[in-house]
């Protein structure tokens, strides 16, 4: 009974030592700084939408002086009164939809930047598990030349071999030793590297879970019908346009409103006026109809490049995509023939006497390199698919 609560004791703690890509993305949507700036930037617009909504507060308007008329008698004069201006409906609609659609171009922009970031951290969580991996393999065989080296130093002092076959074997084990802090150096600057993008305090004591990282695929469906956040972001900048041209189309932006109480020496008034700009009397509203029209074109040119260059990108990257799919199928087939047909038949002359040191040493010098160009052949497809989805910009 003791040993099974061992045995889930353990588990319990493999299982809370590591750390998986859907943990530090939502700890990203949690807690990274860009996705506060994001959540900030929406209570902003929707506090800036209410402000342009409300109503303009009334004026009070008030005055007072002293009069001395030449024939009659002095005194004080004064006037109090109110003064509210109100716009017209359809150009404060123009208006408060325009700051909205403002608002949400930038939120847009940010989330952009914030979905590129994840990209970011995604790949790069790839190449940190592809370097641990390849870490753990070669200290696997490390371990494996380590018990040979033994062996042979036993034989080499019972005369079974010579000092030359021993100096080859210790200089490659010298070799093998600084090839182990190289490895060790590529996974701490790649998990160094993954961190400074994440900016949370979530690595310290935890390892990469690396069981979820995405398979190579020949083929990878994507829904490219759908329009990009960038596209988008064009969207709402066109549309907060024709709002501001919708507003221009008005005869008049606003109307005020006055009432007031005059008192004269001699005299009490009471005063109403009413004040409309003449918007046909000048020609700014035609001339900002016109700069608006050349900017909403310009938006639209724009967009359309936009589409344009991400369909071509989305092409080129699909086609290199492939390209290193098969460049890793056929490495995998030549590494696979080489560790399980050939090597095995090295290390079999080897011990029979049959093979040279140097020779057996040069064939694991070989396997090392096909597999450090399998491991670069995965980091240049995960380059790849990454930066296919930068182009793409698919959203979650």
């Amino acid at each position: 009974m003791k040993s099974i609560f061992f045995l889930i004791a353990c588990a319990l703690f493999l299982h809370a030592s590591t750390v998986s890509l859907n943990e530090i993305l939502q700890k990203l949507k949690d807690e990274h700084p860009l996705a506060r700036s994001i959540q900030s930037l929406e209570h902003a617009n929707s506090s800036q939408n209410r402000a342009l909504s409300s109503r303009e507060a009334t004026k009070l308007l008030a005055d007072g002086t002293y009069a001395k008329p030449q024939i009659e008698t002095s005194g004080y004069e004064y006037s109090i009164g109110l003064e509210q201006n109100f716009m017209n409906p359809n150009v404060k609609n123009s208006i408060v939809k325009s700051a909205l659609y403002q608002g949400e171009a930038e939120i847009l922009s940010l989330r952009h930047d914030f979905m590129l970031l994840q990209n970011e951290v995604r790949f790069l969580y790839h190449i940190n598990c592809l370097n641990q991996e390849s870490l753990e393999r070669y200290r696997s065989s490390f371990t494996a030349f380590e018990q040979l080296y033994t062996k042979k130093e036993k034989a080499y002092k019972y005369g079974e071999i010579s000092k030359k076959e021993l100096l080859q074997l210790q200089i490659e084990l010298d070799r093998l030793k600084n090839e182990q802090k190289r490895y060790e150096s590529e996974v701490a600057i790649s998990r160094a590297t993954l961190q400074s993008y994440v900016l949370l305090p979530l690595f310290s004591d935890k390892q990469l879970y690396c069981q979820d990282v995405q398979e190579v695929a020949k083929e990878i469906l994507f829904n490219n019908q759908g329009e990009s956040l960038k596209e988008e972001l064009l969207n709402k900048k066109v549309q907060a346009l024709q709002s501001d041209f919708d507003r221009y189309n008005s005869q008049f932006d606003s109307f005020t409103l006055s009432a007031s109480y005059q008192k004269e020496i001699d005299i009490d008034r009471f005063v109403v006026g009413l004040s409309v700009p003449l918007n046909f009397t000048s020609s700014f509203n035609e001339e900002s109809r016109a700069m608006l029209i050349h900017k909403k074109s310009s938006l639209m040119h724009e967009k359309e490049g936009l589409k344009l260059q991400k369909a071509s990108n989305a092409e080129a990257l699909n086609k290199e995509l492939l390209q290193s799919f098969e460049t890793i199928d056929a490495q995998k087939t030549i590494l696979a023939k080489y560790e399980n047909e050939l090597m095995p038949l090295v290390e079999s002359g080897y011990v029979l006497g049959e093979d040279s040191a140097i020779e057996y040493l040069l064939s694991q010098r070989e396997l090392w390199k096909l597999k450090e160009e399998l491991t670069a052949h995965y980091k240049k497809y995960y380059e790849t698919l990454f930066k296919l989805y930068g182009i793409l910009q698919i959203k979650e």
